[in-house]
């Protein structure tokens, strides 16, 4: 048999969890307080984590925590013990971010079944090849791979892939936007959705949403994906509502097992209408098709704009609305044009009575509480029937199959089984019959009573004597016996827990030299970096072809022709010959001595820190690997995202503009396009006491720098370097 593909449902808190097992999900992700890359979101306490996995298993469905954050050196500890909780916890399976600590969490917990998050990139073959040598079991896939991408990755490891909520417009775990405009770390779970803000195209005159994706709807998609052997399906959403969660795990459970069972039916105009009621900021295919829909950005909002319900018109105390669509008391609407919204408390009919509801082409009046001044487009955003139907469970039920064995003089025996757990358990001595003896109809009656289990009986074989007989009572007992002792089976933790000694690895470490690294955009910036270095890079095609002693940025590896890189994935690792140099960027997110390790055991020469690094954590990592060759950001332009998506289109050349004024360069290159930081970081004035800790490799990035800044900038580092 085909193995089925796993829908895989958010959960932020308890109750949202509910609603995903409730309406169909396989297995759910959450997060405890700890790690996660949601800090936002109410999330699970310790104790609530050992009840969502109790309960979650007893429906048969898996549970994945999240620990998809960077981890940092005074951290680990901390870290490992958060993990062997959840493990001794019977976690299915954590979501890992950090390079360094999935591989440490491998050595230490051999059996702990570990995913890799989104958040690490993965978007290749090569970095696949790389997971599946470190005993990853599934890999968390870009959501900017189309289906052709996704078909050709290896096997060998799961694949699981984005269908439905929010996209962020930056490859997930590339954007530093956040981070190092509001020192609030996307990378750590706090996240300040700068995409999410106002920006104008130079030029321009008003500011539009040109970051802001719509959310993924991959529903068109979907027998295409389960064709090619995806092995999960994964629904965004651990801030949205209960009632969304519910509402789109049981729209693609349906679209799932229509799939299965040789009927594919596309989603229904009423699901797409529900589903754009509970929330949307408009609906996007994304990049399953091979190229970006000509219209992923929502350019007019990034909220939840909800459906179109009609208009409305502002009078003397209350506001008419004129309806579309059908309006009940407890909908949320929206007033597009004032920019406020409400919940219908009170609704007013053209006599002035209060009315719990109105049908489409109907005229009624709402109090204007709100102070709207203009007219214009009303929006439905929240249904309160929708959220009151979404809220009364049918009760999702487990099949079980059982066996009944009644012999005269013998312990009454009840096996139930569903499938993967047998429970059996002895009753009452059966005795022979008095006078009325126990007929076949008669046990069947009792056993199949499952009343408030999470039980359906499917089959159920009796054997019993003739002339034989038990006291319903006795029947009951033992059938309640059983139930409960298969609740417990099934809420037990599933898998035996290993944890290991890890043996300390010898990694060699060179002695520290000094050493500068220069990015350059022009041969002007060359021609003076030249003057005082040979480590030179750029992403600039035409200057590579150029000048023979310039080195590739992030170019791929095995298409070049240097023996020198600067790679900005971890794929990458995969071609790095035993002769190359090869150094890291920043956006690899580097924190902790457990990656810095897994880089140097890779054949990584110069290992870049990441700039999510302040002084003090900067310090505490030097101080647990000194002399381990480390380069710091030392000044230029960041690359605040690294982008499928051009925000600019046809605007090649200009900058977004925030509210402030500041301006954002977009840079493309071949494959990608980065949003640089609005001007350079400066960290020159700290060089003497960065050199004192024990770092002597810097980096430095010109953009647009004229020549003679980028003289002034390179002499005053190398004068610091040379008091060495």
């Amino acid at each position: 048999m085909t193995k089925k593909c796993e829908l895989l449902s958010p959960a932020g808190n308890m109750q949202m969890l509910k609603y995903a097992v409730e309406y169909g999900a396989d297995a759910v992700y959450m997060a405890g307080t700890k790690f996660g890359a949601r800090k936002f979101a109410t999330n699970f306490s310790d104790e609530e984590i050992v009840e969502a996995i109790q309960y979650a298993h007893l429906y048969g469905v898996k549970v994945y925590i999240t620990i998809n954050t960077l981890i940092y050196e005074e951290e680990i500890d901390s870290f490992v013990e958060y993990v062997k909780f959840i493990h001794n916890a019977g976690v299915d399976a954590v979501l890992v971010q950090d390079f360094g600590m999935l591989n440490f969490l491998r050595e230490l917990m051999p059996n702990l079944e570990l995913h890799a998050s989104t958040q690490m990139h993965n978007n290749g073959k090569n970095m696949l090849e790389i997971l599946k040598k470190c005993g990853v079991k599934r890999a968390v896939l870009d959501r900017e791979m189309s289906i052709e991408e996704i078909k050709a990755l290896p096997d060998g490891i799961e694949k699981e892939v984005f269908v439905h909520g929010a996209l962020c417009v930056s490859y997930s775990g590339q954007c530093l936007f956040s981070s190092q405009v509001l020192n609030r770390s996307g990378n750590r779970g706090e996240c300040a959705g700068m995409c999410r803000l106002p920006y104008r195209i130079e030029g321009e005159r008003d500011a539009k949403y040109h970051l802001s994706l719509k959310d993924l709807c991959a529903a068109d998609y979907l027998d295409k994906l389960l064709e090619i052997g995806v092995d999960s399906l994964k629904i965004e959403g651990r801030m949205k509502s209960p009632e969304y969660v519910g509402y789109i795990t049981k729209v693609y459970r349906r679209l799932i097992d229509s799939y299965y069972v040789g009927h594919f039916e596309p989603m229904k105009e009423e699901e797409i209408k529900n589903i754009r009621i509970l929330f949307n900021r408009g609906l996007t295919k994304g990049y399953l098709n091979g190229a970006d829909d000509e219209e992923m950005c929502n350019l007019e909002s990034p909220n939840h704009i909800g459906i179109h319900l009609g208009s409305y018109r502002v009078e003397k105390r209350k506001v008419k609305l004129l309806l579309e669509e059908d309006l009940h008391q407890g909908d949320a609407i929206r007033f597009k044009a004032d920019a406020k919204g409400m919940t219908v408390n009170f609704l007013y009919n053209k006599n002035d009575k209060l009315i719990n509801g109105a049908c489409k082409g109907e005229t009624v009046w709402v109090d204007n509480f709100l102070e709207l001044e203009k007219s214009g487009e009303l929006r439905l955003v929240g249904s309160a029937l929708l959220n009151k139907e979404l809220g009364e469970f049918k009760g999702r039920r487990v099949k079980i199959t059982g066996k009944v064995e009644l012999k005269i003089g013998k312990a009454m025996r009840f096996i139930a089984s569903d499938g993967i757990n047998e429970v059996c358990k002895t009753g009452a001595i059966v005795e022979r019959a008095k006078s009325a003896p126990l007929r076949q109809g008669d046990v069947i009656k009792q056993v199949e009573k499952m009343g408030a289990s999470i039980y359906s009986l499917e089959k159920l074989e009796v054997d019993l004597d003739e002339d034989c007989f038990v006291t319903v009572r006795d029947i009951n007992a033992l059938r309640r016996e059983v139930l409960e002792t298969l609740d417990e089976v099934r809420r037990r933790a599933k898998k035996e827990v290993v944890f290991a000694e890890r043996e300390e690895k010898s990694i060699e470490r060179k002695k520290a030299t000094k050493s500068l690294k220069v990015v350059v955009e022009s041969r002007e910036q060359y021609d003076i970096a030249k003057k005082y270095t040979e480590e030179i890079y750029t992403t600039n095609k035409d200057l590579l072809k150029m000048i023979e002693d310039l080195k590739p940025k992030y170019e791929e590896v095995v298409d070049s022709k240097n023996d020198s890189y600067l790679i900005g994935d971890i794929g990458s690792l995969v071609e790095i010959k035993k002769d190359d140099f090869v150094s890291t960027d920043y956006m690899l997110n580097v924190t902790n001595s457990k990656t810095v390790e897994e880089f140097l055991l890779r054949g990584v020469s110069l290992i870049g820190l990441s700039l999510e690094l302040d002084d003090s954590k900067l310090q505490s990592l030097l101080s647990t690997i000194p002399g381990a060759p480390l380069e710091l950001f030392l000044y230029g332009r960041t690359e605040l995202m690294k982008m499928k998506y051009d925000p600019l289109k046809d605007n090649s050349g200009k900058d977004l503009i925030d509210r402030n004024g500041k301006k954002y360069p977009v840079k493309r290159t071949a494959s990608f396009n980065y949003l640089l930081s609005s001007q350079a970081i400066d960290r020159t004035h700290n060089i003497r006491n960065y050199i004192e800790w024990g770092i002597t490799h810097f980096r430095v990035d010109f953009y647009d720098e004229e020549p003679k800044v980028c003289e002034d900038i390179l002499k005053t580092i190398i004068k610091n370097l040379a008091k060495e």
